[in-house]
């Protein structure tokens, strides 16, 4: 009775590896993921009704990871909106930067809040929602200087931002300005930069497809 108690726990920890591994291996929102959530529900309740903790715990993980792994998906997958603000003095605009003014001094030290005439300024809105704010100097007719773009806190560690980096600078011209560069800023900002595939070249951080 032991041994077969033994071959019996091998088994449940065989099949809760497998399980952990599916959650890692599939991809979500495909035609598999929701037929894979109701195997982990299937053993979910079977290893409960047998006892089986340590199996129902398996399943349990495995079905957060996979839910986790569905929600990064989605929000990789959310688009975001680049809209132009002509008016500087726009009272929306003001409004924002005025509320995050300590994330973005933090953020951005070398930014002084003065937004001058020849400079570029668009918020980024994704699903109705200000997700961010870009603030660029026009340096010439191909030529950008970043000097903010800044996404809001309960936003900074989701793929929005590199989304954003994806869609409107890798693989588009940015309201027609083909050379995008960033200086260095604060050492968290030069960090999230590097993250998502910014080098710094000649001391300035430039996508590194240009």
């Amino acid at each position: 009775m032991e041994t077969s108690g033994s071959y019996l726990s091998l088994f449940y920890g065989f099949i809760a590896v497998v399980l952990l591994t599916g959650s890692f291996w599939i991809k979500p929102r495909n035609s598999g993921w929701l037929f894979y959530m109701l195997i982990l529900a299937g053993f979910l309740v079977g290893a409960v009704i047998i006892q089986a903790y340590m199996l129902a715990g398996s399943a349990v993980l495995a079905g957060l990871v996979s839910l986790y792994r569905y929600r990064q998906q989605i929000i990789k997958n959310r688009t975001v909106e680049v809209i132009l603000i002509t008016d500087h003095e726009d009272s929306y605009l003001q409004h924002f930067m005025n509320y995050y003014r300590a994330d973005i001094s933090e953020h951005f030290p070398k930014f002084n809040f003065n937004i001058e005439d020849e400079f570029l300024v668009a918020l980024l809105v994704s699903k109705m929602e200000t997700v961010g704010l870009i603030i660029a100097e026009i340096k010439n007719a191909d030529t950008l200087k970043i000097c903010v773009d800044f996404i809001v806190p309960k936003h900074s560690r989701s793929q929005l931002a590199k989304t954003f980096y994806q869609c409107e600078l890798r693989c588009a011209d940015f309201f027609g300005y083909r050379h995008i560069y960033i200086e260095p800023q604060s050492k968290v900002h030069n960090q999230y930069l590097e993250s998502i595939g910014f080098r710094l070249v000649d001391g300035k951080y430039i996508n590194c497809l240009d």
